[in-house]
C-alpha cells in the first residue's frame, strides 16, 4: 500500500517566461565553493523554483549583488545618512528573514526543461528614506536585466541558437509545458 500526497488547486501558477511580480516567502544564505549566496523562494511557487544571488564585490571591495537584492526589495534598511554631494550611506540588516513578505520583479526564463529566475531583478514602485522607484525606474532596471539576459544567458538557455525572445520594448512571451 502506498500513500501519495497531491497538492490540488495549483493550476493557476504562472510560469510564463518574462517578468513576474513576486512576494518572498523564504530566504536563506549559503556557500558554494567559498562564494556566499542567498536563495529566495516565493509565495504560490514550488520550492523547486528559486532565485539565487551570488555575492559580488565591486572594484572598491564593497559587496553589491546581495545588497542590490535588499535595496530593490526595500528590505532591511535601518539607517540612511545623506551627504551634501548626493551620496548616501545605508545601513542594512541583511538577515535573510528581512526579505520575507517583500515584493520584487523577477524575470523567468526556460533552460532546457526547467524554469529559472534571472539573478538580475528589478524593484517594484516604492519610496523609502533612501530613494524612490517610479514606473520609469522599474522599466529601466527591467531593461538592464533583459539586456544582461540577452547578452549572457540566451545562448546557453537556447541551446546555442542565439535567438532572443524578449526585448524591453515588447511584452513578447512564449509558453511552454510545465516540466512536472
Amino acid at each position: 500500500m502506498r500513500t501519495l500526497k497531491v497538492k490540488t488547486g495549483g493550476g493557476g501558477i504562472n510560469f510564463t517566461p518574462g517578468w513576474h511580480t513576486l512576494t518572498v516567502n523564504k530566504a536563506q544564505y549559503g556557500d558554494w565553493n567559498g562564494t556566499k549566496y542567498i536563495d529566495v523562494w516565493f509565495n504560490d511557487y514550488p520550492e523547486s523554483l528559486n532565485l539565487r544571488v551570488y555575492s559580488k564585490q565591486g572594484k572598491d571591495g564593497e559587496e553589491f549583488a546581495i545588497g542590490r537584492l535588499f535595496r530593490f526589495a526595500n528590505a532591511g534598511i535601518t539607517e540612511v545618512a545623506k551627504s551634501d554631494n548626493g551620496e548616501a550611506i545605508v545601513k542594512l540588516n541583511d538577515e535573510a528573514t528581512e526579505l520575507v513578505g517583500k515584493e520584487i520583479n523577477a524575470f523567468f526564463y526556460k533552460e532546457g526543461d526547467y524554469y529559472r529566475v534571472l539573478a538580475n531583478i528589478a524593484p517594484v514602485v516604492f519610496e523609502n528614506d533612501l530613494e524612490e522607484f517610479t514606473e520609469a525606474d522599474v522599466a529601466y532596471w527591467k531593461g538592464a536585466a533583459e539586456k544582461y539576459y540577452n547578452e549572457y544567458i540566451v545562448d546557453s538557455s537556447s541551446n546555442g541558437t542565439g535567438v532572443s525572445f524578449v526585448t524591453s520594448d515588447s511584452n513578447t512571451s512564449t509558453t511552454a509545458d510545465i516540466p512536472f
